[in-house]
């Protein structure tokens, strides 16, 4: 099962929950498949709203911030695998079928799903470059990496992009 820790890192706070509306509405077709299992909102402000569109949505919430949310969250996962967005993420359609390949044909090794234009590929390139075992957006990785706070080895691209929603 995969659960889905999506953090909302408080920064502009007027924006975050529709941010997050914006990632939900592409999740819980997911849900409703059967494919994603669970997802747990981590978020840094403790916004009320963001509390509440995450009970709304039946995700779980915790308040915690940084890179140590994703860790967090992952310890309140149900699934084994995790798929790591921040509120905002949209992953484009089908993006569920290249994560499920993933997972029946390289059940051992990290994914991504890159992020989708230009610029924001060149930043997620950079940052594999420079930290390719850090935890980040658009990863499908086990449960234990992310509990352990880094990677085991570098993220194979899946053929899915996601975008990010302004808010």
């Amino acid at each position: 099962m995969l659960t889905a820790v999506i953090r909302a890192d408080g920064q502009a706070y007027a924006r975050q929950a529709s941010a997050l509306a914006a990632t939900f509405s592409v999740l819980i077709p997911a849900v409703a498949d059967g494919f994603l299992g669970h997802a747990v909102v981590v978020d840094a402000a403790g916004d009320a709203e963001i509390e509440r569109l995450a009970d709304a949505t039946g995700a779980s919430y915790l308040r915690a911030g940084g890179a140590e949310g994703w860790r967090l969250g992952a310890g309140q996962a149900r699934g084994d695998w995790l798929i790591l967005l921040d509120a905002g993420d949209v992953p484009q359609p089908h993006w569920a079928q290249a994560v499920d390949r993933h997972l029946v044909l390289t059940s051992d090794m990290p994914a991504l799903i890159p992020l989708r234009g230009v610029a924001g590929s060149l930043r997620e390139r950079a940052a594999i470059s420079f930290g390719p075992r850090r935890l980040r957006a658009g990863l499908v990785v086990p449960k234990g990496p992310v509990l352990a706070g880094r990677l085991g080895g570098a993220p194979r691209r899946l053929s899915a992009r996601r975008e990010r929603a302004l808010g």
